[in-house]
Order: C-alpha cells, then sequence, then structure tokens
C-alpha cells in the first residue's frame, strides 16, 4: 500500500482534492479486499485508488501511483462517490449485451470415422 500523507501535502496548482467520504468499517472492507495475494489486478488498483480518494490526494497523483489514466481515476471518482456503499463498486459492473448461449460445461467432441483404404499417394497430390 501506498503511504498518501506526502501526496496529499505536495505542492501543486489548483484548489486540494476533497477527501472521499469513507467510514471505519468501509475502510476495513477496502483493506481486507487488497490483503489476498490472488487478488485481481483491477480491483486491487480500483481498491488502492479509492484509499487514496479518502485520504485527499488529487487524481493526477491517484493516476500515477496506481498506473492508470487520469480520465480512468475521474470515472472511478465518479463511481465511486455515486455510491451508498463505495467498497461494492470495486467489482466490475455487469456487461450488457447477448448472454452466453453455450453452457460452461464441457463438451463432447464427437469423432469422425476415418475411411478406410483411403491412401494418399504421390500421384494424388
Amino acid at each position: 500500500m501506498v503511504d498518501p500523507e506526502p501526496w496529499v501535502n505536495r505542492p501543486h496548482p489548483g484548489p486540494r482534492a476533497k477527501p472521499l467520504p469513507l467510514s471505519a468499517e468501509q475502510r476495513e472492507a477496502v483493506e481486507a479486499a487488497l490483503r489476498p495475494a490472488k487478488t485481481e489486478l483491477r480491483i486491487a488498483r480500483r481498491a488502492q485508488a479509492l484509499l487514496l480518494m479518502a485520504a485527499g490526494v488529487g487524481g493526477g497523483d491517484i493516476a500515477v501511483l496506481v498506473g492508470v489514466h487520469l480520465r480512468t481515476v475521474e470515472k472511478w471518482k465518479a463511481r465511486f462517490a455515486g455510491a451508498n456503499d463505495p467498497v461494492a463498486k470495486l467489482a466490475d459492473a455487469p456487461r450488457s449485451g447477448r448472454p452466453p448461449s453455450l453452457s460452461r460445461t464441457p463438451m463432447v467432441r464427437a469423432s469422425r470415422p476415418k475411411r478406410a483404404g483411403h491412401r494418399r499417394t504421390s500421384a494424388s497430390r
């Protein structure tokens, strides 16, 4: 995790970023999402960005620290600010489009029987 303290007080042009309100329980849930070693990278990035937003770090600095574009940070900020529970917004939103038509169970492929007596010769090429 990145220590947000030097980034909050860093001199930069423009107004200071307003901290995103995050309760102690929500902060605990975000930190718990970051702990497992098997956490997906996109969720880990969003969680780290959420903690930095809650500390009051600017969007440009968050983009540099997390390794994403500034527009992505702005989208995340709007996404988290509009939610009652920002922790629930860490996961991807459902995608639009046609649902998968095939089940995820592996299918057994039928093999074609070999034709008896057919040999390829140099003359048939």
